[in-house]
């Protein structure tokens, strides 16, 4: 295996057991609160997007199906995190927004989360994050025309 395929195995191999643990630590932060990494995630997710963001598009940020998704977005609405509006022109689609106790969680959860991206990476530079984050942005982009491509061959 040449140095840049065994670089390339050791960089893919290394995805799943990141987001893993990375998981795992951010759940701690916010343990206490009685709330799932799902739920938490998905509040920041619309908290991000200001408008409100289709539930489709939702489900596709969080990388879930959005069947499944219909739960966790049941326990926001129940805890008065986030609210289903439907869109005038088509009621088929709802749009998921952020409620004021949704919003001070969500802000939260953030800055406990940059706290411990801080104390996890103190040691390293702003150069090699941007870096680290350019590249696996250039291996996501590659993947999903990769796929892209594959799909349009299968038509």
């Amino acid at each position: 295996m040449s140095d840049k395929s065994a670089a390339l195995f050791a960089l893919t191999n290394s995805l799943q057991p990141v987001k893993r643990v990375w998981r795992q630590a951010a759940t701690q932060i916010f343990a206490n609160s009685g709330i799932s990494m799902s739920l938490a995630n998905l509040v920041v997710i619309v908290n991000r997007n200001a408008q409100g963001i289709n539930q489709r598009d939702l489900a596709e940020e969080i990388g879930m199906n959005p069947g499944a998704m219909v739960r966790i977005l049941d326990q926001g609405t129940e805890a008065e995190y986030l609210e289903r509006r439907e869109l005038s022109k088509d009621r088929r689609f709802k749009t998921i927004c952020i409620l004021p106790a949704g919003k001070k969680l969500a802000d939260e959860i953030e800055s406990s989360a940059n706290k411990l991206r801080v104390q996890l990476m103190e040691d390293v530079s702003v150069e090699d994050i941007e870096n680290a984050t350019r590249v696996l942005r250039l291996l996501e982009a590659r993947a999903s025309n990769f796929l892209q491509e594959h799909i349009h061959e299968k038509k």
